[in-house]
């Protein structure tokens, strides 16, 4: 490594930061120093936090446990570490190695820039110094044997940020194939999704842990709990009965803790991400040992992944991954357009598709809409986040044992409809940013704008009502509603989504932003544009609070119990549908206007490119 090349690219990497910052604006500048400030106050808070736990709490532990608080350490830093990580898969490097190919430098120097730079987030921030402060914190409690930790936190970091490094460099060079890199981003975070929540899948299905929150033995021992405390209160029994009785409520509890302890004593032994904590616990023990070999094993991984990693980013900068097909697989591809051409179906049929009852140009936004969101990588995680989010937080409404009240039913189903579209919200509330330099088609096309938000509502309608609907029957399988309430919800369904509509319009027109293409991240957005999504996020559940009037109005019945035979929700909710079928149209035209009146800013925002 050339030490002058090096001193150069820091020198090229600060200028191309301050660049940037001084581009974003100074609002954005402020919020990034903002942020920064209160990652790295929360750092140092962990740093002393972990040094007095290790010098007064840890000590007083048992070695399993040591092991297992280490492991959830582990778990939480690898948790946001690949939130962060799967923000933007694809890699996203600072200085491009192709811009240095023809010039007489070191490229490692440059890439290890590039790597450093990468390992600089919220979470390696937070809880690296988080692992520091204990260690020095047990060196000053059990001695100098706990030394062995550091160099063990080194080769662990060392570990997961090359591996990370590696994987990013993988994932980039699929993407340089278009077919393939649709489909990337959607799956590897619902794979990451997945083995996330695992264990609450496996909880759920299996019930493993019965004495959980909700259950009925857990009732059960709560009611036992609270009568052995009046029993005390009243003096029937002596203070070492009702001890003795509550360890003895306490013990299937323990027992479950135990079984934890051993199934994570060898997962963490045989498990390299589980090194870590396995040498802190042997470490505690007086065992030098596995700590010293963890650090080797882990030293080891790191090293031949960054040197994979590197190997691997030559390769993509050099072309490798961009050889032409085979001249087999030319002819193939130079005759599928005729064999498409001779049976008469081609890729175009779709869009030329007309809708029963909408206009030509209605039906022709509303197909091309709908072939975008099918194939852009970032309307598929869009897409795809209701349905994660069912496996993050179904087992909270679906695993409690006592039934909610009838008229809470609907209520909670037209919650998991909300939920729905603040998944989908931005999507729905930045749509023209998507469409990238194609909007310059509606700007440049005699359409009327108000059928370009129709289509653009249309397209979206049969994944959100395809959820709300699937969020619907699962209310209604795990807590039954009465047959009017339940075809309120359904029919209380279309006004929610034409009220969500319109208000996801009107934020796509006054505030656009551009996204980088192939993710969510925006590019450059301007402070007020950030302000503005943000009161929309607080401000939308008040815009829908009126679609709630017909349920209110039933509850208000139910109070009087004289009109409880009337089925005031499921007529209101008729009325109200027929209300915004009339009103939505014209709120429509009105955004149309807008639309035509900013369409030029909106044009200039949205084929804004990343540099």
């Amino acid at each position: 490594m050339n030490w002058e090349h090096l001193r150069t690219f820091l020198w090229l990497r600060w200028r191309i930061i301050s660049n940037r910052n001084r581009r974003a604006g100074a609002a954005s500048v402020i919020l990034q120093g903002i942020l920064m400030t209160v990652a790295v106050a929360a750092g140092g808070m962990a740093f002393v936090g972990g040094i007095a736990g290790g010098y007064l709490a840890l000590p007083q532990v048992s070695p399993n446990n040591v092991m297992l608080i280490w492991d959830a350490i582990v778990i939480a830093f690898l948790f946001f570490w690949m939130t962060e990580l799967l923000i933007e898969l694809q890699r996203s490097e600072l200085l491009s190695l192709d811009k240095f190919l023809h010039l007489p430098v070191s490229l490692g120097s440059a890439f290890m820039i590039n790597y450093v730079g990468s390992i600089s987030s919220a979470g390696a921030i937070v809880f690296l110094p988080l692992m520091i402060g204990l260690a020095i914190g047990l060196v000053f409690s059990r001695g100098a044997a706990m030394l062995l930790l550091f160099p063990l936190i080194a080769a662990f970091a060392l570990m997961v940020t090359a591996l990370t490094h590696q994987f990013r460099g993988w994932l980039a060079s699929l993407m340089v194939n278009q077919r393939r890199r649709r489909t990337i981003i959607s799956v590897a975070t619902l794979v990451f999704i997945l083995i996330v929540q695992t264990p609450n899948i496996v909880n759920f299905t299996s019930g493993r842990w019965r004495n959980r929150p909700g259950t009925e033995q857990s009732v059960q021992i709560e009611k036992q709990r609270e009568k052995l405390d009046r029993d005390l209160a009243s003096r029937e029994i002596t203070l070492e009965e009702h001890d003795r009785r509550l360890k003895e409520l306490r013990a299937p509890r323990e027992s479950d803790w135990n079984l934890v302890q051993r199934i994570a004593e060898p997962l963490n032994r045989f498990i390299p991400l589980g090194w870590l904590p396995y040498g802190v616990s042997t470490a505690f023990e007086g065992k030098v040992l596995p700590a010293v070999l963890g650090t080797i094993g882990l030293g080891l991984i790191g090293a031949g992944s960054l040197r994979r990693s590197y190997r691997t980013t030559m390769r993509l900068y050099t072309g490798h991954f961009n050889a032409k097909p085979s001249s087999a697989a030319s002819i193939a591809t130079a005759a599928k357009p005729a064999a498409l051409g001779k049976s008469g179906k081609y890729p175009a049929a779709f869009l030329e598709r007309k809708i029963s009852g909408l206009s030509e140009h209605a039906s022709a936004v509303t197909m091309a809409s709908l072939r975008a969101m099918m194939r852009a990588p970032e309307a598929k995680l869009m897409l795809l986040s209701p349905i994660i989010m069912l496996f993050v937080f179904g087992g909270m409404f679906f695993n409690r044992r006592v039934p909610p009240p009838e008229l809470m039913r609907p209520l909670m189903a037209s919650g998991g409809f909300t939920f729905i579209f603040f998944m989908t919200l931005g999507m729905v509330g930045n749509q023209f940013s998507f469409d990238r330099s194609g909007f310059r088609t509606y700007v440049l096309s005699p359409a009327s704008r108000k059928d370009i938000l129709l289509g653009k509502n249309l397209a979206m309608a049969p994944f959100v009502l395809g959820f709300m609907t699937l969020t619907a029957l699962l209310f209604q399988y795990r807590y039954p509603m009465r047959p009017d309430h339940f075809i309120a919800v359904l029919i209380q369904m279309m006004p929610m989504y034409l009220v969500f509509c319109l208000v996801g319009n009107l934020l796509s027109i006054i505030a656009p932003m551009p996204v980088a293409a192939g993710s969510m991240k925006p590019l450059k957005p301007k402070a007020t544009t950030l302000l503005i999504h943000t009161a929309f996020i607080f401000l939308f559940p008040l815009a829908l609070s009126p679609t709630l009037i017909p349920l209110g109005i039933e509850f208000l019945l139910s109070l009087s119990k004289s009109a409880t035979w009337f089925p005031a929700y499921l007529i209101l909710a008729l009325a109200e549908f027929a209300f915004m079928v009339w009103l939505y149209p014209r709120i429509l035209a009105s955004q149309g206007e807008l639309l035509e009146r900013r369409e030029r800013r909106i044009l200039e925002i949205v084929t804004t490119k990343a540099e």
